[in-house]
């Protein structure tokens, strides 16, 4: 998909900032990240990452070995990014959509799927809320409106502000696309 000269930049930098191997779980699946090989590999098996998910992974150690992560308490949406309303129509599209569309076809399919089989736990908010451990420590949450005669279904995706201080915008939104592609799987 692209991600050649993501990776290879990522791999850099982590090499400046002396990378031990380690592991990484993102929405539930464990990555072995190996620093001498510059490889992401899926765990138990070894089978190596797809691109997207070892861009985000590498992006992640970045920015916890530059900043550490620190949760603000204060959820928001990608339209508070740094930028985000600019890129909010191509996000809507590509992300929030999908999101709805699953949402409105088969409601307790996609929270069951949501809770038994990716973790997630119900919180208050919206008619249904689910909220999902992307990274350690990380969560996101989805928020869904079934809508009216008067309001269409909607959406809404939640993170803790303190994502954006290891996170760029454009990964905040790879990371959200990636966890709504996971759920609704």
């Amino acid at each position: 998909m692209g991600y050649e000269i993501s990776l290879q930049l990522a791999w850099d930098e982590l090499d400046r900032l002396a990378l031990q191997d380690c592991t990484v779980s993102l929405l539930g699946d464990n990555y072995r990240v190996r620093a001498g090989e510059r490889a992401v590999l899926l765990q138990p098996w070894g089978a190596p990452a797809g691109q997207m998910e070892a861009v985000l992974i590498l992006h992640y150690l970045i920015g916890l070995l530059q900043h550490g992560f620190h949760t603000s308490g204060e959820w928001i949406s990608f339209k508070e990014t740094e930028g985000g309303k600019l890129f909010w129509p191509a996000f809507h599209e590509s992300t929030i959509k999908p999101l709805v569309q699953r949402f409105q076809r088969d409601p307790e399919g996609l929270i069951k799927n949501l809770l038994e089989r990716l973790g997630g736990r119900r919180e208050e908010g919206g008619d249904v809320t689910a909220e999902l451990a992307a990274f350690p420590e990380v969560f996101v949450r989805m928020v869904f409106w079934k809508g009216d005669e008067e309001l269409p279904p909607e959406a809404t995706l939640l993170f803790d502000r303190g994502l954006t201080e290891i996170y760029s915008t454009e990964d905040v939104a790879v990371l959200l696309m990636a966890v709504v592609q996971k759920a609704i799987g």
